[in-house]
Parts: C-alpha cells; sequence; structure tokens
C-alpha cells in the first residue's frame, strides 16, 4: 500500500496534489493549510513544504514559531532534482555556497553565512559526525528523508561548532504499520549506472524493518577519474509499549574511487599562461597510482519513552568506524618557480611543466556519541513551558599513517643529475598541457629531494573528547509570545600524538555558551523574532613556544521575519545577522609562523521562500547577501579585506509545473537558476574569481506506479573557476544528465 494512505486527511490532500508517486488526482482547487501539527521530522511529508524541524530544538517544533533561520530540503526536493550530494542538495537553500571546490567525494564542502566549513558541523539525526582531516564521513543523500539547516551559531545545545550552522542529516528509517517500497535504475553521463532499492515492511503493528541500498558507478569531466559506491542502510522501528518506541539504524557506505578534486595552478585557469588555459577534464594525478578507498560503517539507536503526558526521555546513541587509505596528486608549483632546482627544471622557461606534491592517508577512525535529553512541559501562571535539560558525550579515536611533510611526485623512468645533489630517482617534471602519465611514480623529498618509501611514514595517534551539559526552556508566554532560552557547558580534549617522533599535542578547553530568542505572531500570519547566540570551536594547534590555541568563538545577532500563508502552503523568510569569529588562526602547527590574527565579521541579509501555489506550481526562491571583512589582524594588509572564496551574492530559483488534465496529464516540468557571485583569490583581493550563473531543468512521467524521469544539471555545459585560494583553482561541475526509471508500490 502506498504511504500517501497512512497520513493524516490534511497531509493527504497535500500528498495527492504534489507527490509524482500518483498516478492521477482530481482537481482539489486551492490548498489550504494551517499548520499540520502531525508532521513529523523523520516521516516523508510528500512536499517541498515542511512546517516543522526538530535541529533548533531537538525537539519537532513549527519552524514559523523557532526564532532562528531554518530550511528544510525535503525528499521530494532530493528526487526531483536528482541529488548525487549533500552539497548538491543545498544548491538551493539561503546563505549556503556549496561545492565551492567543485564535486567532491572525499567530503561536503560549504560556506554557511560567509563562513568555510568541514569536518565541524554536520550532523546525523540530532548527533555530530565526527570528523577529523580525510576522516570525514561523507553520507549520500539516498539514505535521507530529509535536511535540516540551523543558520548562525548552535553551541548551546550542540557544542563545538563552526559559526555558520548546523547540517542535519535525517536518515531514512523503519515506520510502522507502513508497506511500501521503491527500485530505481538510472543512467547518465560519464558513463554513469545506478540501481537502488527502499523497502519498508510492517512485520506487525509493533514491529517494522526498513532496508535502503545503493549501488553505482560513475566517472567524472576528468579523464580517467571514477568512483564506485555501494551502500546498505537497514532500520528497524519497536513499539515497545505505548510509551516505550526504540529505532535501531545501521549503515554500511564503501568507496573505490579515484578521488575527484583537481587542485590546479591559479596560473594557466584564473590568470593568464603563455600556454593558454589548462584543460578542463584534465587530470592532474596518475589515476593508476592514485586511490580513494573508504569503509564508513556506523550502527546505532534512538530510544523515546514518555512517563507522562508532560515528561518524557529521549536518548540517541551511535558507534562510527571508517577505514581510509587515500593517495592523491596536487599542484605544488610551476617547474620554473622551484627553489634551487628550478633553472633546471624549466631552462628554457615554457612554464608547461608543474611539480605535484602528494597527499597521503591510510589508517581507521573509530567514534561515539551519546545524547540523553529529559523534556519536561509545566506552566507557570499563564506561560507554558517546555524544559529541555541534557548531558551529551562525543568521542573520536584515529590512527593514522603519513609522512611529516608532503613529498612530490616524480617519474621513476626518468632519473635525473641534480648539480649538489647528486643522482635523484626521478624527474620530478609534469606538462600540465600535454599530460603524459607514467607507470613509475617514485616519491621525493620535497627538501633534499632523497626517494621516500614507506619506511618513512609515521604514525599518528589522535583523541577528541567533548562532554557537554546543556538546558533549554522554551516559553509560550501567551498563544502569539515565544521565548527560547538556552546554556550549555563543555568540556573538551584535543590530543595528537605523533608514536613515531613522540612529538605531542594536548589541547583543553572549558567553554560556556548560550542563545536567546524570542518570536511573536502577528494576526495577518507574520512572526517577527530576535535572537543572540553563541559558538566555539577548538583549534589543535601549538605555538613556537608550545602554547596551546585558543578556541574560535562566535556571536550572532539576528532580526527576522516569517510567513505561512493562510490560503495556500508556503514558507517564507527574511533574516539579517552581524556574525563575529574570533581566534582565527594562521600558518602551522608547532611553527614560529602560527599565529592567532584577530576577527572576522560577517554582516548579511537573507531570503527564502518555498510554496505549493496551486496543485500545479511548486516555487523555491532563495537570496543572500554577506559583507564579509577582516576587522582585525596583526598583520595589516588583510584588514578591511574580505576572506578568500567567499561569495557576497547567492540567489537561486527553482521552479515545478505538474499537468493533471489532457494528454499531459502525468508530467512534471522542472527549471532552475543559481547564480554565485564574485569570489577572491587570497586574502588581499588581488585577483577576483568571476562570478557564474548555472541552469537546471528536469522533466518526469508518472504512469501508474513508475515514474520516468531526466534530470541536467548546468544544462548549458558551462566552463567556469568556481574558486581558488593559495595559488590553486577548482574547475567547477561540467553538465551531467541523469536519466532514471522508478517503480513504486
Amino acid at each position: 500500500m502506498s504511504r500517501l494512505f497512512c497520513l493524516n486527511p490534511l497531509s493527504l490532500a497535500v500528498a495527492i496534489a504534489l507527490t509524482s508517486s500518483v498516478g492521477h488526482a482530481e482537481d482539489l482547487g486551492t490548498l489550504v493549510v494551517e499548520g499540520d501539527t502531525h508532521q513529523s521530522s523523520t516521516t516523508n511529508n510528500f512536499s517541498y513544504v515542511s512546517k516543522v524541524a526538530q535541529t533548533a530544538t531537538k525537539t519537532d517544533e513549527k519552524i514559523v514559531k523557532i526564532p532562528r533561520a531554518v530550511s528544510v530540503v525535503t525528499r521530494e526536493q532530493m528526487d526531483d532534482r536528482a541529488t548525487i550530494s549533500v552539497s548538491d542538495a543545498l544548491q538551493y537553500t539561503p546563505s549556503i555556497q556549496t561545492n565551492f571546490y567543485g564535486e567532491d567525494n572525499k567530503q561536503d564542502w560549504f560556506v554557511i553565512r560567509g563562513f568555510k566549513q568541514a569536518n565541524n558541523g554536520l550532523y546525523q539525526d540530532g548527533t555530530r559526525l565526527y570528523s577529523f582531516g580525510f576522516y570525514s564521513w561523507q553520507i549520500d543523500p539516498f539514505m535521507l528523508e530529509r535536511i535540516e539547516v540551523l543558520r548562525g551559531p548552535a553551541s548551546s545545545l550542540d557544542g563545538q561548532t563552526p559559526p555558520g550552522g548546523v547540517i542535519n542529516l535525517i536518515s531514512k528509517r523503519a515506520q510502522l504499520n507502513e508497506d511500501f517500497g521503491s527500485v530505481s535504475a538510472s543512467v547518465g553521463s560519464y558513463d554513469r549506472k545506478e540501481i537502488n532499492l527502499d523497502v519498508n515492511k510492517a512485520i506487525n503493528d509493533k514491529l517494522a524493518f526498513r532496508m535502503v541500498a545503493l549501488k553505482r558507478k560513475n566517472g567524472t569531466k576528468v579523464d580517467g577519474v571514477e568512483a564506485h559506491r555501494t551502500l546498505l542502510a537497514p532500520s528497524l522501528a519497536w513499539q515497545m509499549n505505548d510509551a516505550t518506541k526504540l529505532t535501531v539504524l545501521a549503515s554500511y557506505q564503501k568507496d573505490d574511487s579515484d578521488p575527484y578534486l583537481q587542485f590546479l595552478p591559479e596560473e594557466g585557469t584564473l590568470t593568464s599562461n603563455p600556454n593558454g588555459i589548462i584543460g578542463y577534464d584534465t587530470a592532474l594525478g596518475n589515476s593508476g597510482w592514485e586511490t580513494f578507498q573508504r569503509e564508513q560503517t556506523s550502527v546505532g539507536y534512538e530510544l523515546e519513552h514518555a512517563f507522562s503526558d508532560n515528561a518524557s526521555f529521549k536518548q540517541s546513541a551511535r558507534f562510527s568506524h571508517m577505514d581510509i587509505n587515500l593517495r592523491q596528486m596536487y599542484f605544488a608549483a610551476y617547474s620554473a618557480d622551484v627553489p634551487r632546482v628550478g633553472p633546471l627544471l624549466d631552462p628554457t622557461g615554457a612554464r608547461s611543466d608543474i611539480v605535484r606534491g602528494v597527499s597521503t592517508a591510510d589508517g581507521h577512525s573509530n567514534a561515539f556519541n551519546i545524547d540523553n535529553r529529559f523534556i519536561y512541559k509545566f506552566n507557570t501562571g499563564g506561560a507554558k513551558h517546555t524544559l529541555l535539560t541534557g548531558v551529551d558525550y562525543q568521542s573520536l579515536d584515529i590512527k593514522n599513517k603519513d609522512y611529516a611533510s608532503d613529498p612530490i611526485a616524480a617519474d621513476g623512468n626518468k632519473p635525473m643529475a641534480v648539480p649538489g645533489v647528486g643522482t635523484v630517482a626521478g624527474n620530478p617534471n609534469f606538462n600540465i598541457y600535454h599530460p603524459s602519465y607514467s607507470n613509475n611514480i617514485v616519491l621525493l623529498n620535497s627538501s633534499t629531494l632523497a626517494t621516500v618509501t614507506d619506511a618513512d611514514l609515521q604514525t599518528t595517534k589522535t583523541k577528541n573528547r567533548q562532554l557537554g551539559f546543556y538546558i533549554q526552556d522554551k516559553a509560550n508566554i501567551t498563544d502569539k509570545f515565544t521565548v527560547i532560552a538556552g546554556v550549555r557547558f563543555d568540556d573538551t580534549s584535543d590530543k595528537t600524538h605523533n608514536t613515531t617522533t613522540d612529538a605531542k599535542t594536548d589541547v583543553d578547553h572549558h567553554e560556556w555558551t548560550s542563545n536567546l530568542g524570542a518570536s511573536y505572531q502577528l494576526a495577518d500570519g507574520l512572526v517577527p523574532y530576535a535572537n543572540f547566540a553563541q559558538s566555539f570551536n577548538p583549534v589543535v594547534k601549538l605555538d613556537a613556544n608550545g602554547n596551546p590555541a585558543k578556541a574560535e568563538k562566535a556571536k550572532n545577532y539576528e532580526v527576522g521575519v516569517k510567513y505561512q500563508p493562510k490560503n495556500f502552503d508556503g514558507y517564507f523568510g527574511v533574516a539579517a545577522y552581524q556574525l563575529t569569529k574570533e581566534n582565527l588562526t594562521r600558518g602551522s602547527s608547532n611553527t614560529a609562523t602560527f599565529r592567532q590574527l584577530g576577527e572576522v565579521r560577517n554582516r548579511g541579509i537573507e531570503f527564502e521562500a518555498v510554496a505549493n501555489l496551486t496543485q500545479a506550481i511548486t516555487l523555491v526562491g532563495n537570496l543572500s547577501y554577506v559583507d564579509s571583512e577582516v576587522t582585525e589582524d596583526s598583520d595589516t594588509q588583510y584588514i578591511g579585506k574580505t576572506p578568500s572564496q567567499i561569495a557576497n551574492k547567492l540567489a537561486s530559483f527553482w521552479g515545478n509545473y505538474r499537468f493533471f488534465d489532457g494528454k499531459l496529464a502525468g508530467l512534471k516540468l522542472g527549471a532552475g537558476v543559481r547564480y554565485i557571485g564574485d569570489t577572491y583569490a587570497d586574502n588581499t583581493e588581488t585577483n577576483k574569481v568571476p562570478s557564474y550563473t548555472l541552469f537546471d531543468a528536469m522533466a518526469s512521467y508518472q504512469w501508474n506506479n513508475y515514474k520516468f524521469q531526466v534530470m541536467a544539471k548546468n544544462i548549458f555545459n558551462k566552463e567556469y573557476v568556481a574558486t581558488c585560494d593559495s595559488n590553486i583553482c577548482y574547475y567547477g561541475d561540467s553538465r551531467n544528465v541523469i536519466a532514471s526509471v522508478t517503480y513504486d508500490w
């Protein structure tokens, strides 16, 4: 039986009008939605519009009443746009600059409200995906029910987080009292082939099982770079009794691939080179030598118990394990610019040869998260309170083998004599304009040019811990006036130990953070709000004297207005903010170049609209502007400048039109446009990366239980530089067309 028939009548009306899993529908007239109190953040609401979210308060709460900027990308939206990554899913979300390195298969990259975040700020089912360096989780979007984004600092509930916000990935999970499923096959650009499965089975009225599975192989715009992925994500729901429910969630994801990212020189991509522009499909590394192998496994549960109508307990826990093996080449320098040997490597000054550095990682990580929270509802006078108290614990242990410093790659078939050094085992020259890939790669020390072998690998152990205590009160002072206040204390410990050299770092922090917000619902449906929030994020570095770095801290002042119309299904929001981050770092660990440089202040405004205007028309629109500026720095050349890779303007629009009558009944057409503004290639505003505009389009047809769809991203195949930083640039994604057929039951 379809999932549609297990919804309440109001959601059923919305679903019949909007979901692509319905073959036909009667004319239902104008939809009138005044807030679906039965909607949940862990079930599919079959629409682009979500009324509730859990990320801002750790409970399902109406978005319009939350005094924070919150966005939701639903399963329906991800399906319509044939989402291939979490970054891809968030391309139509306000104040989020995605894929600023181009598409990456090692992790997802975001700029939120003008601040970069990687390894931190990514959560799954309310608990942190604890990552560090190359040991970073990448969740396939097919296993997700929705993605929630809380913009602005979130440490008062979540502990150490970046200032831009929190991205919370909500997993598909077993649904009680429902039988449904789908199987899909797709093909696409770059020899893409995929098959996936999503089946839910109600074993009885108290027990249900769900399996999500995927198998995919694809190439990329880069010659010779391929990816293979296997995904299994089973889940079990058990209604133990009327008061207690247990949901078990597990996943296994294996990537056996080449690394996507190409770290190309700024000269020849953004700026001129006498040889012209470096090819868009150029592979900088040897695909036969490079590798990216990752296995990530997790198992966890969510336990809910109601002591009474007013008191309940929830616990979320997850254990995660990851194995990594990475070898990747990147642009280090033009051969002519290499100190001491540049004239030997490029005697004619042709500037077509480069030297490539090598990143490596080989090891595993174990992470554990547990979050315990008690919710108590009570009244004081005329105010209704929801008190949330909690204790959470996070740990991450990594054992990794790597070189003390990145070596350089050389062609072992071409040993060369270097004056003052002697015979070197290989020639490090690589012609970026006319690539020739050696079958014999040797690694050289970047300083001495001596051969580097596995005997030079060093083992480093990393141990990160966080213990947090938090309390939050949501008080409905009246039916229209809501105040949310919270405070949290965190005890964090971050340690590294190089067992080869016995070098150690040990950084501990004890931090208090808070959050205070208020909203007021006016008679016409407008809800103005104001909010203050703080965040912190440890920096695991030592200065030249061995002193630990201070934690990066941020504070955010935000005002906004939300609007939920009464005569159609939609949500609108506008927010203005000032977000300040201090104790930024520059330089490398354990060297005199490391310092904490001061402060960056971001001032911005953002607008969001998501609406089902009629049965047939769905629209998503976003506008964002941020003025990002370095306001304090010991080096005055940076003061007043915009940090690299930060776009000051973002805009996107997506629209669907669905035919219900006539010969075109069952057809749905969609189109979108994305604009990313200018960015700078460095922190001194020396070189500017031009803005770019991309267009997407989709067509699908529903026939009985079958859905046929074609989605084209960057439909005009625009070639562009996504961003640049530190003399390295990254090409953006080429046109990607994905055609699929899906059978639902």
